[in-house]
């Protein structure tokens, strides 16, 4: 009986440490750079720069077709600082075999602008923390949508 349960305790902690373990980022952030100064009652933007793992793509945020899952930054609230539209790149034409129409993606890399606005009361350094909500594809191969999450770090 002690052998069945220790067998039973290590097949569910496997299990556990399985399920924990994230999922692969096709997607990742490699920079922020903010232009202008960063001080109470300032315009700034935010440039964020990613990188799609070489050999996949993403639909732009304007994808070709309208159930494809489109490319979006989504941020989070912060005290003192209000998130413009977001300035996304337009996406190019790729052809896939097995679809008829080319699809609207991002590859390699790609840059999104996030205009922010700052109160005259904000309290800096401030971080604006949201996610990348995309689709990785492979040809016409897609994976479940990923969210990557981001930070914008506002300092003086």
């Amino acid at each position: 009986m002690k052998l069945f349960l220790s067998a039973l305790a290590l097949v569910l902690s496997t299990g556990l440490c399985m399920a924990q373990k994230k999922a692969k980022q096709y997607v990742e952030l490699t920079d922020v750079k903010i232009e202008g100064d960063a001080t109470p009652g300032a315009r700034v933007s935010a440039k964020l720069k990613f990188k799609i793992e070489k050999g996949y793509h993403t639909q732009s945020n304007k994808p070709s077709e309208d159930y494809f899952i489109p490319t979006v930054v989504k941020l989070n609230p912060a005290a003192g600082v209000k998130a413009g539209t977001v300035d996304y790149p337009k996406g190019h034409d790729e052809k896939v075999e097995g679809l008829d129409k080319p699809l609207s993606v991002y590859d390699e890399e790609f840059e999104i602008t996030v205009p922010l606005a700052i109160s005259a009361q904000a309290k800096l350094p401030a971080t604006l923390e949201g996610t990348l909500n995309y689709q990785a594809c492979k040809g016409a191969v897609c994976y479940p949508p990923q969210k990557l999450e981001i930070e914008i770090k506002l300092e003086k």
